[in-house]
């Protein structure tokens, strides 16, 4: 067990390192790091979601990469992109035999998270508004998996994701929250009801982009969706989580009317 928390730890702590130094220079050297990680979820997406050979999963998230270039993090043109891109995905994917739906869903679901991160980004205090998020998700992924590792128990969701127990899934509930009202003390100023139903909001919705995709990963037999980080799989095997908060994060900013400025949602 704690072989292979280190060999996690490691490859966890290079990701993170790369991902800070992206967002803290940002701009030319953020861009080209949305281009690297983009590239590789969706090649990872499209080994999920089909036995498609990897040199047409290559060239998809070449091609998918490319629109990262040309948005400017949420704009109305982005939205052309995502329709037009979304359009010459699911066309490609019909041609090779694969699913058109969840092709074209995974397009959609990568680039609407991903280009909202960086919309999040050019704002004032995005940078801190990110990190708070993001440091709330791995709190409630790394908490659940060790917690889960060590108390086992009975498993909570035994046919999309068999590791996950109640154990692991109290402890996640309840490190994040703490995790999040804690930071939310120094740099928000909400009430401390507020902390927690923030805090909630983000981790459960973090558990259910994590079961999102085990349940695809199921249906197609695969373990991991790649090989890119040690001990953990592939790089969707993290950040699904992440990528799943910021998609639902988009609308229930547009919900409640905080669009141009969802950094207020996080620090008040």
């Amino acid at each position: 067990m704690f072989k292979d928390i280190k060999i996690r730890s490691y490859s966890a702590t290079g990701l993170a390192v790369l991902s800070f130094l992206a967002l803290y220079f940002g701009q030319l050297y953020f861009k080209l790091f949305l281009f690297f990680i983009s590239a590789v979820l969706f090649f990872e997406w499209m080994r999920i979601i089909s036995q498609t050979q990897w040199i047409f999963r290559g060239f998809l998230a070449l091609l998918f990469a490319t629109f990262i270039i040309f948005t400017d993090g949420y704009t109305s043109s982005d939205l052309l992109f995502i329709i037009v891109g979304s359009i010459i995905i699911s066309s490609f994917s019909s041609y090779f035999n694969a699913p058109s739906f969840w092709s074209s869903f995974g397009y959609i679901y990568i680039l609407v998270s991903l280009c909202f991160i960086e919309y999040i980004r050019s704002l004032e205090n995005g940078l801190l508004t990110i990190l708070i998020i993001i440091s709330t998700i791995v709190v409630s992924d790394v908490s659940g998996y060790i917690f889960g590792k060590y108390f086992s128990g009975p498993k909570i969701f035994k046919k999309i994701s068999p590791n996950k127990t109640y154990s692991g899934f109290t402890a996640s509930i309840s490190f994040s929250i703490l995790w999040f009202s804690a930071l939310s003390l120094l740099y928000s100023s909400h009430n401390p009801v507020t902390f927690i139903i923030l805090g909630l909001f983000i981790t459960i919705f973090s558990i259910i982009g994590d079961l999102l995709i085990s349940f695809l990963k199921r249906k197609t037999n695969l373990k991991d969706s790649g090989i890119i980080l040690p001990g953990h799989g592939g790089l969707f095997d993290r950040a699904d989580s992440i990528l799943f908060v910021f998609f639902i994060f988009l609308p229930f900013s547009i919900l409640i009317g905080n669009l141009n400025n969802p950094v207020q949602i996080i620090l008040g």
